[in-house]
């Protein structure tokens, strides 16, 4: 029963003829010419652990190949190749590499012919054939073979990301997702290293399950051709330009500590195959103040990232150096080395002006940072001790002596650790109060009215 849209009716009839053919003669085959092979398989024990374990895995390959030549023997075949050929668009991307920049594979007619049975040999043995399953197969190929693009995706696992949503669709190409439990054992398969595995590499368990997921097509190329480079590394959805934005503003957005994993891309085109991942972080056992979004923070997060997206800033902006600089320190174990990057952070947004000496540039950045972050005339004067502070932490630090640390507001002793925190807070607030800013200002280097924040004006 054809219950789904195609755009070629004859092929669909004579794939779905064949398809159910073949299955017929593999059947017959199974009991003298079926393999059976050990391998080793993840598979979930509960929502946290993943185990690997031993199966007995049926070689369909063997049992098709050496049916080759009975099934191209019949009319559902004949009739099928015949429809391949004769149809201008599908026959030009036969017997030939297809591809994209990324890279080609070569399409061949039993590619066609053999993909929609797959999906009915299992582990377990063959299973009853079903049109739905067919259905869902079959408009995958032809969306492959008709379309001028090629689907792609990229999954960067986050570490330390929760949520108490499965997903927040940032746009129509952008989320951030709980991944399937599919998704999760291919993840494994590669070899990456979602949770903890505590010695035994056999059972992983504290999974970090979200990603960030990134859906995009790139233009379709028959024939072979020379890979220009230029074009893959100016891409933005290969030198990571998305993935580092929405970190970064994951970061911006509130406290708590995540990292990417790693980002694997991989064609969503049936007909293609291969995965790629460009590098992998180890996955930390411990981790401290994880990321964590509400139901309510991740429809907020949704705002905020389509506000970060309108910045629009250059590389070299003042803003961009501070946003950059604040987003790493959330990756560093050090607290001291945390410090040095904040406060990098710091003198980026409230030095963007320049300035003279030393002691010139420490004034400055604590009165501006005082002016810009509180209204009231008290809480002004405490930013504007603290950060004096925090300047001559950063500076006892990078000259390797030990820093002396300030009180806290209630008198209490801080901490380096808490001290840090602090900075970090004062940081995050100027920065989304910078951002908002961009938005409405022109001149993307001087965006921030340095006179009007000192000397502001009387409502």
């Amino acid at each position: 029963m054809l219950d789904i849209s195609v755009k070629n009716e004859k092929l669909y009839d004579a794939l779905l003829s064949l398809t159910k053919v073949t299955l017929v003669i593999v059947s017959d085959r199974i009991s003298t010419e079926l393999v059976v092979t050990t391998e080793n398989i993840w598979e979930k024990q509960n929502d946290n652990s993943y185990v690997k374990r031993q199966i007995q895995k049926p070689l369909w390959v063997i049992v098709l190949h050496k049916a080759q030549a009975e099934i191209k023997a019949k009319q559902e075949h004949i009739d099928l190749i015949s429809i391949l050929e004769s149809d201008e668009t599908i026959s030009n991307q036969i017997d030939t590499l297809v591809g994209t920049c990324m890279g080609s594979f070569r399409i061949e007619a039993n590619n066609i012919t053999s993909w929609p049975v797959y999906e009915f040999l299992s582990d377990q043995g063959i299973i009853p054939f079903s049109i739905s399953i067919f259905n869902k197969i079959y408009s995958k190929i032809e969306n492959a073979l008709y379309s001028e693009e090629i689907e792609y995706e990229n999954i960067t696992p986050l570490c330390g990301f929760n949520s108490h949503l499965p997903d927040i669709s940032l746009d129509e190409n952008i989320s951030i997702v709980k991944l399937s439990e599919e998704e999760v054992i291919e993840i494994l398969r590669l070899g990456i290293n979602l949770g903890t595995s505590m010695g035994n590499t056999d059972f992983v368990h504290g999974l970090h399950q979200y990603a960030l997921k990134i859906k995009y097509n790139l233009k379709k190329i028959i024939g072979d051709r020379d890979r220009d480079t230029d074009e893959i590394e100016d891409n933005v959805y290969f030198n990571g330009t998305y993935e580092t934005s929405i970190i970064d503003a994951l970061r911006i957005y509130k406290e708590g500590k995540l990292y990417p994993i790693t980002t694997i891309r991989r064609s969503k085109n049936p007909l293609s195959i291969g995965t790629s991942f460009s590098f992998e972080t180890p996955v930390k056992h411990f981790m401290n103040n994880k990321f964590v979004l509400t139901k309510e923070e991740s429809e907020e997060f949704k705002d905020f990232w389509a506000a970060r997206k309108q910045t629009k800033l250059p590389d070299k902006n003042f803003l961009s150096v501070g946003i950059r600089r604040f987003s790493q320190s959330n990756e560093r174990n050090n607290i001291e080395d945390r410090i040095i990057d904040l406060m990098i952070a710091a003198e980026s947004i409230f030095l963007s002006s320049g300035g003279s000496f030393q002691g010139e540039l420490k004034y400055r950045l604590s009165h501006r940072a005082a002016m810009f972050i509180e209204e009231d005339t008290e809480k002004q004067r405490y930013v504007f001790g603290f950060m004096q502070k925090a300047y001559d932490v950063r500076s006892a630090i990078v000259h390797g002596s030990t820093p002396k640390l300030p009180k806290k507001i209630d008198e209490t002793e801080y901490t380096l650790e808490e001290f840090c925190d602090d900075i970090e807070k004062y940081l995050r607030i100027s920065i989304k109060k910078t951002m908002t800013q961009v938005i409405k200002s022109e001149d993307k280097a001087n965006i921030i009215d340095w006179k009007a924040v000192i000397f502001p004006e009387d409502n």
